[in-house]
């Protein structure tokens, strides 16, 4: 009777230890809950050929709302991209398995020549960012199913709300809205897409 006694507080000590490893663990890679179905859509890349979102599927998208004559918030959200798609590179990640979509909601200013001057400014990889662009409708219609609420203002100019970049799993979910501009944790965004691309 001792002995079955022994194995049973044997067996809970190992389940204690379990379950306290498994926290431990969880507390550097808690799990990435699922937001919902990021909605897809058709627009034209700079070079006007149809890219459809879900056939993008099988790789993480970071996709990010935008207008090149943003004075702030925009380009300071693009650079913070750039400098995490230079991480990703070293983790032989960019491209392959990851991937970056800009949408612009000015496309009356951002033609497909002003768009590329941005990114190439930037410093834009495009063997793993897609520039898109379309109507004002269009544009703006795809914002609106993404929950991003734009506003043209009389001057031309847009407001729009500052989580616009969205963090899109390889199955079309999306798994994290984040902060634009200086608000943005890179180190983040990178962990984050890490343990997707690793789960």
């Amino acid at each position: 009777m001792k002995r079955h006694w022994f194995k049973i507080a044997v067996s809970l000590l190992f389940l204690v230890m379990f379950i306290n490893v498994y926290r431990w663990i969880s507390q550097d890679n808690p799990v990435i809950p699922t937001i919902k179905q990021a909605p897809d859509f058709t627009l034209k890349d700079i070079n006007n050929k149809p890219f459809q979102f879900s056939r993008s599927n099988g790789t993480i998208r970071l996709v990010e709302f935008l207008f090149t004559s943003c004075p702030d918030i925009c380009p300071t959200t693009t650079y913070n991209m750039v400098k995490i798609q230079n991480q990703l590179k070293q983790h032989n990640l960019w491209g392959n398995q990851v991937q970056f979509l800009s949408i612009t909601f000015d496309p009356e200013t951002d033609t497909p020549e002003v768009f590329k001057a941005y990114g190439d400014r930037m410093g834009m990889d495009y063997s793993g960012w897609t520039l898109l662009t379309g109507t004002e409708k269009e544009t703006a219609d795809v914002a609106k199913s993404f929950g991003v609420m734009v506003q043209k203002l009389p001057d031309g100019t847009f407001i729009h709300n500052v989580t616009s970049l969205m963090l899109v799993d390889q199955t079309g979910n999306i798994r994290k809205i984040f902060k634009m501009g200086e608000d943005m944790n890179n180190d983040k965004i990178i962990k984050m897409i890490r343990q997707i691309a690793g789960s």
